[in-house]
């Protein structure tokens, strides 16, 4: 079963059709959940990024089906370099921290912390800064640390961003004044 979902996954593309047919393959067989985060964490592996458009539809729609490989994905997370990776790991962070059916330890808190103001302080593209603005919003309800690094990120980059990041940064900044 392990080399059908591998072989699926190479073969795949970033079509609606082919992600759901994956995603569904997943939740007809949950226990191949496992090779998959495996799969898109394996940075080293050049087709890592097909696994993770997998994850992030798990994450919008089940969430909690990632528990168990939380602390994964956290340790993972800072080292994907492949931009359609990073947007859909962006995704998953915004999932994961949202979520009201888990909760999160400190140490996967810091990570999806840590990354979110990583990746709004790098050259990343847009939805990927708009998800980790939206994540680090989330998380500033407990930690007002958070909103005034946030703010101050946005104060200090909007001048230089797209209309689509000066949209969300608006919509964040109404948020947490």
């Amino acid at each position: 079963m392990k080399e059908i979902l591998f072989s699926r996954l190479e073969k795949s593309n970033a079509s609606t059709e082919c992600r759901n047919g994956l995603r569904d393959f997943i939740f007809d067989h949950p226990e191949q959940l496992k090779d998959l985060i495996a799969f898109g964490t394996d940075l080293y592996n050049k087709n890592h990024h097909k696994a993770v458009w997998i994850m992030e539809m798990i994450a919008e729609v089940k969430t909690e089906m990632l528990l168990p490989h939380i602390n994964t994905i956290c340790e993972t997370i800072s080292g994907y370099k492949h931009d359609s990776a990073i947007r859909g790991m962006s995704r998953v962070a915004y999932f994961l921290g949202t979520s009201k059916n888990i909760t999160l330890t400190e140490f996967q808190k810091e990570k999806l912390i840590e990354i979110c103001l990583d990746w709004l302080i790098r050259d990343e593209r847009v939805a990927c800064k708009a998800y980790a603005m939206k994540t680090l919003v989330h998380f500033g309800k407990k930690e007002p640390w958070i909103n005034e690094e946030l703010r101050e990120i946005i104060d200090r980059d909007y001048a230089q961003q797209s209309a689509g990041y000066k949209a969300v940064a608006r919509e964040v900044l109404g948020k947490i004044k």
